[in-house]
């Protein structure tokens, strides 16, 4: 397996065979750009023996955010988030996605990030069995997150969260999160008989 590399701005260029592929969520580079180049420890690349490119991971941290937990008290700390991990279709089911991740993860520890969170797709769920397999946990749903798809937060306690207080009301977030799915189910299921009521009258 090869070692990831850091990411260099020549990488731009030799990514489009992953950020075209339907699975990956594709960023411009206004977006991407400002996050290279903040953390550039935190973006890393993987080659193939081809000089393309496997994949890569941007990585950032978000500093001295403020957040208030199920005891109401608020706290102040540094976290990683993951912005984009994609891997090159050839290249999947090997681990790679696995490896950057880790060395990521890795990383935000030794800088004594609280955790690393991300944001996935609810129906990507190859993607959420990798992060569930590596310690993330459904931290909350989010409803039309995405154009197309809900999606939800994850959430990977770092070893400084000794407490692991970075999950703390998530269980409130969980029964939240049901009951706005029940609704979304609900106004379907109206909006569809609707749809077939007025459909019958146009019919007549």
């Amino acid at each position: 397996m090869t070692s990831p590399r850091l990411f260099v701005l020549e990488d731009l260029f030799k990514f489009n065979n992953i950020v075209m592929d339907p699975l990956v969520e594709v960023y411009s580079l206004p977006f991407l750009l400002p996050k290279i180049l903040e953390h550039p420890e935190l973006v890393l690349a993987a080659d193939a023996p081809d000089n393309s490119l496997m994949g890569f991971i941007l990585g950032t941290r978000v500093e001295d955010a403020s957040e208030s937990f199920g005891d109401g008290k608020s706290m102040s700390w540094n976290h990683g988030h993951i912005s984009a991990v994609a891997v090159a279709h050839d290249y999947r089911k090997l681990g790679l996605g696995t490896r950057l991740l880790t060395t990521v993860r890795d990383i935000m520890d030794r800088q004594k990030d609280f955790y690393v969170d991300l944001y996935v797709r609810e129906k990507n769920t190859n993607a959420i069995g990798l992060y569930e397999s590596l310690g993330y946990v459904k931290y909350r749903w989010m409803p039309k997150f995405y154009a197309d798809d809900h999606g939800y937060e994850m959430r990977l306690p770092l070893s400084r969260d000794v407490d692991r207080k970075s999950l703390e009301g998530i269980m409130i977030k969980k029964i939240y999160s049901f009951g706005y799915k029940l609704y979304y189910l609900l106004m379907f299921y109206i909006f569809g008989i609707i749809a077939i009521i007025i459909g019958v009258k146009l019919v007549e």
